[in-house]
């Protein structure tokens, strides 16, 4: 396993607008017990971007089948708002054939060369990296164990190849300064900038492989080692085996030993029985109690004052072996101590995807409710307008057959309408001969009336 917290590498580029070189590595780093440094084109790789990368510096030497599972981001610092400061994060897993990682178009080279916009101030581009080492199949060669102060600032030699550790170079192209710190990702203060579009997978691409030139690198705090050591259950049965056979030894000693030996033997006893009292200790506690000079000097005097052959044969295997372990122990209380902040930390993120867990549970649960009642409410509404087209398919039948009456009822009246035209007609008819015949009828009363008074009723003698 990894580093269990990030590491922060943060690397100055004096010089930045007068750089010749078209790619640049920094200083090598140590994070997660792994060899790092960042590979940057100042002029964009084929693009008018800053392009930026993360890279395994000791590649070429590390045995076949290696790996490196990183989370990490990086940071463009803005030296005159750091709110503005552009950052941008990936993870990739790091193999031979791909043993750099990066973003080709970071920012734009025309943002950086303003000098309003305040990346580029002195001349001097800040950059950063914070990197979380989260597995790691096999590990680069230990750290020095020289290191400087943490969060100290010192000289850092960018180079147009790649670094590694075996040979140091004297090109030097600009010079840089650089610093380093470890700390949560979360716990960055600076901001990412509001404006910056967020980064999609395509722009996440790796550089070309380098050409294999060494240079040289600077020492860093060191990370936790990496060299596969035994485990304190490991050792500890050793050490009781150890001291069985020691005892079985001595039990076995023989009895004609000279006077002055029996006079101090009380002493060699009681180292004896000291002696048994420290291998019975587990070793977290001889560790902690740095008791690995006094069982030494325990076994010394045991085995000036031993005249058995094979008990100083033991006793100085058993001096050989508490060297190796207070060399040891020491790396595997470290890596246990960080696999358990590992474990803490993943501890309390399975805590909130737990929490996270459950709460999704209770918005699906919510979530499937509400399907189900707007399930049932479409079954419903199905049914009515389910019930509605019955309803318009009765309607519009009834209304075909009102239709075909209306229809027939229609010609019906048409029929009668041309019926009472024609008796219309001979209304009129009858009407005309009515009044010619009343006509004829008062002037026949009129004729009838001149007619008497012609005749003369009084002429006529009629009683």
């Amino acid at each position: 396993m990894g580093d269990a917290t990030p590491f922060k590498f943060t690397w100055r580029i004096n010089n930045f607008s007068t750089l010749t070189p078209k790619e640049l590595y920094s200083e090598v780093f140590y994070a997660g017990g792994c060899q790092w440094c960042l590979l940057v084109f100042p002029k964009g790789n084929k693009v008018d971007y800053l392009s930026i990368y993360l890279a395994v510096a000791d590649s070429t030497s590390l045995p076949q089948e290696w790996s490196r599972d990183a989370k990490f981001s990086f940071a463009v610092i803005n030296q005159i708002n750091k709110s503005l400061t552009v950052r941008k994060d990936t993870q990739h897993v790091f193999k031979a054939i791909e043993k750099d990682w990066g973003f080709t178009s970071f920012i734009p080279l025309s943002k950086i060369k303003n000098s309003a916009e305040g990346y580029l101030v002195g001349d001097t581009l800040i950059l950063e990296v914070e990197i979380l080492v989260r597995s790691v199949k096999h590990y680069s060669k230990p750290e020095p164990k020289k290191q400087e102060a943490k969060d100290e600032t010192k000289p850092s030699e960018p180079v147009a190849a790649p670094p590694t550790s075996q040979v140091p170079s004297s090109e030097k192209v600009v010079d840089t300064k650089a610093k380093v710190d470890t700390k949560p990702l979360n716990q960055t203060k600076e901001g990412i900038q509001a404006t910056a579009t967020p980064t999609s997978d395509k722009e996440v691409i790796k550089s070309s492989p380098p050409p294999s030139v060494t240079v040289e690198t600077k020492i860093l705090p060191k990370d936790p080692p990496s060299e596969p050591v035994k485990s304190s259950q490991d050792v500890h049965a050793t050490s009781k085996g150890l001291l069985t056979e020691l005892a079985s030894r001595t039990r076995t000693m023989s009895s004609e030993t000279s006077m002055s030996n029996q006079a101090s033997k009380p002493d060699v006893q009681k180292q004896k029985e000291a002696l048994k009292g420290f291998l019975n200790m587990p070793l977290e506690a001889i560790q902690l109690a740095n008791a690995y000079g006094n069982i030494e000097g325990i076994i010394l005097t045991l085995i000036q004052h031993s005249k058995d052959l094979n008990e100083k044969t033991i006793l100085q295997g058993l001096l050989s072996c508490l060297a190796e372990f207070k060399e040891s122990v020491p790396m595997v209380i470290t890596t246990a101590e960080t696999a358990q902040a590992r474990r803490t930390s993943l501890s309390e993120k399975t805590a909130d995807l737990d929490a996270k867990l459950a709460q999704r549970h209770e918005e699906l649960s919510s979530k499937e409710a509400e399907f189900l009642r707007l399930s049932t409410e479409e079954e419903k509404l199905e049914a009515q307008i389910q019930l509605l087209i019955k309803q318009k398919e009765d309607v519009v039948a009834h209304k075909k057959s009102v239709l075909v009456e209306l229809e027939k009822s229609n010609k019906e009246v048409s029929k009668d309408l041309e019926e009472w035209k024609k008796l219309e007609s001979e209304i009129k008819q009858a009407n005309v001969n009515w009044l010619g015949a009343q006509e004829k009828l008062a002037l026949a009363n009129v004729r009838w009336k001149l007619y008497k008074e012609d005749l003369g009723l009084g002429k006529l003698n009629i009683s």
